[in-house]
């Protein structure tokens, strides 16, 4: 296969995998490989990774911050206090022993902890007893709403 077709075709894998990923960073690759594709077809493999990596990563450098500014997101803040007592839904089996576990609260995902060291089934409902830094430790719900 000629080397400008495999530098197209990774050009497209990174285009794609932006749409996934709307964080304009795959993009600046995509258009890295775009380019060593073009000098392909003059140059040897060597200038083409060279030109790959500076176009690649002068795109990533030069324009990330405007990028951030543009895409920015803010986090939605959120007091510890407000989860506690709350109802969430496990969408990662709690098993302390594996030290896994995610619970779904009002939207955000969590890491979780057993209060007892019980495994809590995927899909099960959880009452968010308190929070330990970036964790929090469920129960089994028995059947309640939010507080």
């Amino acid at each position: 296969m000629e080397p400008f077709v495999v530098w197209l075709i990774f050009g497209v894998i990174f285009v794609i995998g932006e749409i996934f990923t709307p964080t304009f960073f795959l993009f600046w690759f995509g258009i890295g490989a775009f380019v060593a594709s073009a000098v392909s077809v003059a140059f040897g493999t060597l200038i083409q990774v060279i030109t790959f990596i500076v176009v690649s990563g002068l795109l990533v450098i030069l324009t990330r911050p405007l990028t951030k500014k543009l895409t920015k997101e803010q986090p939605r803040k959120i007091h510890v206090d407000e989860i506690i007592g709350k109802i969430g839904s496990v969408v990662e089996t709690v098993n302390n022993e594996q030290g896994k576990g995610l619970v779904k609260i009002d939207g955000d995902i969590w890491r979780a902890y057993s209060k007892d060291d019980s495994i809590i089934q995927e899909g099960e409902k959880v009452k968010i007893l308190r929070v330990e830094g970036a964790h929090v430790v469920v129960e089994k719900s028995q059947g309640g709403e939010e507080k």
